[in-house]
């Protein structure tokens, strides 16, 4: 009887895991089409992420060019300067041709018409602030429209003033911060609590961190006693991600969301 009780709260413990466990598509469904684009959002869609995660940078004519660099070279080719080129002059560019040539004419689309990809209901994009505060008036025209939306809309980034003038500038929103591991100097961060009672003290509602940090049990109750969300950026591996999940983080970011859920319901594979 015993054997059989332990049975059934392990397959309650995989089923609580699999539901509960958030999974973002990072700049979409990014291992199969181009990063960043209308087609690699559709593409996670359709695929039932949970979320998709992008960049977004302010372009010269104050406008939201969603891409992850600073310039252009490495999915165009060609080499422009995102905060120097006009929204025009960046949707000129071919960015799907390095993903192959089936992606041939995909453009950087703006946040319009990423947000416009994002189905009616729960699934929900995360914004990433790849600049600095300036952008934060031209992102609050994009996104107050779209206020009785709000629990599909996420706001995070590294920057701590971009993320509090944001939270500030929009107080509905959910606001994440980002954090990698590792200092400037490639050395391990051992700031954790004041890194929290940073988040905590702008107000924002949970962190965003990366695979580099000292993850274990303690960590993320640590976390979560903060009374914040976790979520782990950037898992393309299956036995990570049943890693991450038993921890019990909120979410996962990675390249691929099937694989992804393909790990989370087959936690006991090798």
């Amino acid at each position: 009887m015993k054997s059989i009780l332990f049975s059934l709260l392990m397959t309650l413990a995989v089923v609580d895991c699999i539901f509960a466990t958030e999974i973002i598509a990072h700049r979409g469904f990014s291992a199969r089409a181009p990063e960043n684009t209308v087609a690699s959002f559709k593409l996670a869609w359709e695929h039932q992420t949970d979320a998709c995660e992008l960049d977004l940078y302010l372009t010269t004519d104050k406008k939201i060019a969603i891409i992850h660099d600073k310039d252009t070279k490495r999915v165009s080719g060609i080499d422009k300067k995102v905060a120097a080129s006009s929204m025009a002059e960046l949707q000129s560019l071919d960015v799907g041709s390095s993903k192959g040539a089936a992606w041939a004419g995909e453009k950087i689309p703006s946040l319009e018409q990423a947000l416009a990809t994002m189905p009616a209901g729960r699934q929900r994009f995360f914004l990433e602030i790849k600049c600095g505060a300036e952008v934060v008036p031209t992102l609050q025209k994009v996104l107050e429209p779209m206020k009785d939306r709000a629990a599909q809309l996420v706001v995070i980034g590294f920057d701590r003033d971009a993320c509090v003038q944001t939270k500030m500038a929009m107080p509905w929103l959910t606001v994440y911060r980002l954090a990698s591991g590792k200092n400037k100097d490639k050395t391990p961060r051992t700031d954790l609590s004041e890194f929290l009672s940073q988040v905590k003290a702008d107000g924002l509602d949970g962190v965003d961190m990366g695979t580099d940090w000292s993850w274990n049990e303690a960590m993320v109750k640590q976390v979560h006693d903060a009374g914040l969300a976790l979520f782990v950026w950037t898992v393309n591996d299956a036995e990570k991600v049943r890693e991450f999940a038993k921890l019990g983080v909120d979410g996962i970011t990675t390249d691929d969301p099937v694989m992804v859920r393909q790990a989370l319901a087959n936690p006991s594979s090798s």
